[in-house]
C-alpha cells in the first residue's frame, strides 16, 4: 500500500510574500494543536466540527495527530517569522473504507490568518499527496454558511459536484 512520507514537507509562498512551511503532522503536536484549538472563535469550531465545543479530548488529539500517512494524512502550515515557526492551520483527509478513490478532507485555519491564502495552500498539498496515494475524490462536508470552505472549492479549477442533505453540503472534488 502506497503512503506519504511522515517526513513531509512543503515550502509555500503567500500572495503578500510570506513563507509557510507545510509539513506531516507529528504526534509532538499534540500539545500545539490543542493550544491552536483554543484560540478559534466559536464560529470556526462549529464551522468545523458543526458544534461548539470547549476541547478536543485525548482520544481527538491522538486521532488527529498519530495517523498512518495512508489512509489518513494530516499536515500542519506553519507562518515563518523571524526565524520562527508558527502554526497557522491544519488540513486533513481520511479514506473512505469501503470506496479508496473517496477521501473526507477538513482544513482549518487560525481565525487570525482567514483570507490570506493558508486554506488554498493546505489544500494544494492535500490534492498532492491525495493523487500520490490514487485517490481520486476529496469529499468536503460544510456548512451552508461557511463561506470560506466553499470559494475555496469553487476557485480550485477542478471539477466540483455539491449536494445537500440534512442540512449539510457535500462537495465532492475530483482530483
Amino acid at each position: 500500500m502506497h503512503r506519504i512520507s511522515s517526513s513531509y514537507h512543503a515550502r509555500e509562498t503567500l500572495p503578500d510574500g510570506r513563507i509557510v512551511h507545510i509539513r506531516a503532522i507529528r504526534p509532538d503536536d499534540r500539545e500545539k494543536l490543542q493550544e491552536e484549538f483554543h484560540k478559534l472563535s466559536a464560529a470556526s469550531v462549529r464551522e468545523r466540527f458543526f458544534n461548539v465545543k470547549q476541547d478536543l479530548t485525548p482520544k481527538e488529539l491522538t486521532y488527529f495527530t498519530e495517523v498512518d500517512f495512508s489512509m489518513h494524512v494530516a499536515l500542519v502550515a506553519e507562518l515563518e517569522c523571524e526565524s520562527r515557526l508558527h502554526p497557522v492551520g491544519v488540513g486533513r483527509f481520511v479514506r473512505n473504507q469501503e470506496n479508496p478513490d473517496h477521501s473526507e478532507f477538513a482544513i482549518t485555519v487560525s481565525d487570525k490568518m482567514h483570507g490570506q491564502g493558508i486554506g488554498k495552500l493546505l489544500l494544494r498539498q492535500l490534492i498532492h499527496c491525495a493523487r500520490e496515494l490514487g485517490v481520486q475524490h476529496l469529499d468536503a462536508s460544510v456548512l451552508p454558511q461557511n463561506a470560506r470552505m466553499t470559494n475555496l472549492l469553487h476557485h480550485t479549477g477542478l471539477p466540483l459536484e455539491s449536494k445537500i442533505e440534512d442540512g449539510i453540503l457535500t462537495y465532492t472534488l475530483a482530483i
